[in-house]
Order: C-alpha cells, then structure tokens, then sequence
C-alpha cells in the first residue's frame, strides 16, 4: 500500500484541482505516471542523495516512505497541473505538394 496510496491520493487531489471529470483511462494513464515518478523520485531520494545502503522495511521505514511518498506525489499533481496550464506548443505542418507541374 506504501507504494500506491500516494499516487492514489495525488489522483484525487489533481481531479479536484483540475474541477472536471476524468475518464477511466485518464484516471489510469494519471495513475501510472504519478506512481512512476513518485517512487523513482523516492527511491533516488533515498539511495543517491539519503545514502541508503539497503531498504529494510520495517514499520518505521514503511511510514517514513509512506509520508515522503504522499509528499512527493501531491508535489508532482501540482507541477504536472501548472505545466498544463502553463505551457503550450505551436506547431505548423507543412508537406510537399504531391502534384508536380
């Protein structure tokens, strides 16, 4: 549960902010990106940066996670969410013209 409560919650919490209905698969695709980058974030966390040598889990480790996770994934809905609204792309596509006079 450690591992996908977080990204559960951070669903929940960018459905509320975005103030629309989602799909299913939205609620999915949604659901996987978030999980993927909270705990790829986490474990970097905790291996690179914390020095982790080895992931016992223990009670204290498993609510430690649990909290950082939840942390971590609420911060990724708001800066995934900013970035939708924030950043556009134009694109002009342009093709040969297949008639050649």
């Amino acid at each position: 549960m450690a591992l996908i409560m977080p990204s559960i919650i951070s669903v929940f919490f960018y459905t509320k902010v975005k103030q629309k209905r989602t799909t299913w698969y939205e609620t999915f695709s949604l659901f996987v990106l978030f999980s993927l980058i909270t705990n790829a974030a986490l474990y970097a966390l905790l291996v690179y940066i914390l020095d982790t040598k080895s992931l016992l889990f223990s009670i204290a480790f498993t609510m430690k996670y649990s909290v950082l996770a939840t942390i971590i994934s609420i911060i990724v809905a708001t800066l995934y969410r900013f970035i939708e609204l924030n950043v556009t792309f134009n694109m002009k596509v342009e093709s040969k013209n297949e008639k050649n006079n």
